[in-house]
């Protein structure tokens, strides 16, 4: 299963934000220093709203449909990546001699022709 970007972008966030806060926290040693310190809350609020912008369009957008932007059945896509995986582990595992690898290999190939059929299958009932 393929982690969610928010969970991968939660603690590289936090880790901003703090090091950003342990920065702005440091006292200031003149009156002149402190007029600048409105700034800091400021990139810190854009960059905020900035990964959340992101983190909306690239993972929560156009959730309920099955298909990508260009009308290919994710299952599709999948089965394809899936097919090349199984190529590199069964190239892999010839040249290495392992028979294990390339096993899996053929294996993945399988599943990745079967997942690919069925997107197909999908795509061909919804007309596309």
């Amino acid at each position: 299963m393929r982690p969610s970007p928010l969970k991968l972008l939660v603690p590289s966030l936090l880790l901003t934000v703090s090091a950003a806060a342990a920065q702005t926290t440091a006292p200031s040693p003149a009156p002149a220093a402190s007029a600048s310190g409105g700034m800091g809350w400021l990139w810190i609020i854009l960059l905020l709203a900035a990964v959340g912008a992101a983190v909306w369009y690239f993972g929560f957008r156009n959730k309920s449909s099955g298909t990508s932007s260009v009308g290919v059945d994710r299952d599709r896509v999948a089965g394809s990546a899936q097919q090349v995986k199984g190529t590199v582990k069964d190239a892999a595992g010839s040249v290495l001699g392992d028979a294990k690898l390339q096993a899996e290999g053929k294996l993945d190939k399988v599943e990745g022709k079967a997942q690919n059929t069925a997107g197909g299958i999908k795509d061909t009932l919804r007309g596309q």
